[in-house]
């Protein structure tokens, strides 16, 4: 189970919804059930998916606090059923629906039964492209609702080119499910900002770093600006410890790079006929998969010129 990948339309995951952390919980452990693949069997608003109390217990719960586990699950799966969630659609159109259709819950063994909701089904299944996926593992050391909803954005993101995010608060707000709540920028940052970059800092394998935009007019702030990568990239930050690109392109200039991995399987054909078109590829596909980069003894801090003395 903790391996199982949560993959959603990148649509549903830049919607908007309110959600407890319990509830983000058990919907995200029968999303994870989910074959994703457009080749996959169908699943219809009859396809039933069931969570136990204890695949549940083992993913998000410490022996402090598993004594809770059948009322959260109960609380949840009834909250979780009268969510709704809003899909920004083309052509300015606005869909309205619900995440689940039925739920059940069984207070003698602990189970969940749940069915998703016809309109939301698209947004899960037989995905071709234009969607984010991760493990469901990623997710649970992150005790705040702020910090998955967070998380999930910056691997959107992430998949889609995009290094650093720029909001002005109100759209922070918004796209974080939080509209009309915080109005003090204080409480904001407090409970919001700063819980979710701590914890996402300390229990996934992305940084997270956050800039405030002072008001043009008079005191306090007015926006902000979120720069990510993935920790595996750490030796390639700047003093302030946000990733430097001039790094990443000294990396991709360098030639034994080049002949290292002219035959990366994330290159596009022209990226592996052409140098320039090669570079202009290697910048995304170094900040979005490090990982690829695994020849022996040649970290991508290898190709970096070395410093004379």
């Amino acid at each position: 189970m903790e391996n199982n990948l949560v993959v959603q339309s990148n649509d549903l995951v830049l919607a908007t919804y309110t959600m407890t952390t319990k509830e983000k919980e058990l919907l995200l452990t029968c999303i994870s059930q989910i074959d994703s693949r457009p080749d996959a069997p169908n699943i219809s608003k009859q396809t039933k998916f069931t969570v136990t109390s204890n695949e549940v217990k083992k993913l998000f719960y410490r022996d402090s606090n598993a004594k809770n586990i059948y009322r959260d699950l109960e609380q949840a799966s009834n909250r979780l059923f009268e969510r709704e969630v809003i899909i920004e659609l083309p052509d300015n159109e606005v869909l309205r629906t619900r995440f689940v259709s039925s739920v059940l819950f069984s207070p003698n063994t602990g189970k969940v039964t749940l069915a998703f909701a016809e309109d939301i089904l698209p947004y899960l299944t037989q995905l071709k492209a234009n969607f984010t996926k991760y493990k469901l593992l990623e997710i649970s050391e992150l005790s705040s609702i702020h910090a998955i909803r967070l998380y999930e954005l910056i691997v959107c993101w992430i998949g889609q080119y995009q290094y650093s995010k720029a909001y002005e608060l109100e759209d922070f707000k918004y796209v974080m499910g939080i509209k009309g709540k915080y109005k003090q920028f204080s409480e904001l940052r407090k409970y919001v900002i700063d819980r979710a970059l701590e914890e996402i800092n300390e229990s996934t394998n992305y940084k997270v770093s956050v800039e405030y935009k002072k008001k043009s007019r008079g005191k306090g702030y007015e926006g902000l600006n979120l720069k990510f990568h993935k920790k595996i990239l750490d030796k390639l930050t700047s003093e302030d410890g946000t990733l430097s690109q001039a790094t990443i392109q000294s990396i991709v200039d360098n030639v034994q790079f080049m002949n290292d991995y002219n035959n990366h399987p994330s290159l596009s054909y022209d990226g592996k006929m052409n140098n320039e078109v090669f570079k202009r590829e290697m910048i995304n596909i170094i900040q979005r998969e490090p990982e690829s980069f695994n020849k022996p003894n040649k970290g991508l801090e290898s190709y970096l010129p070395k410093i004379k003395y």
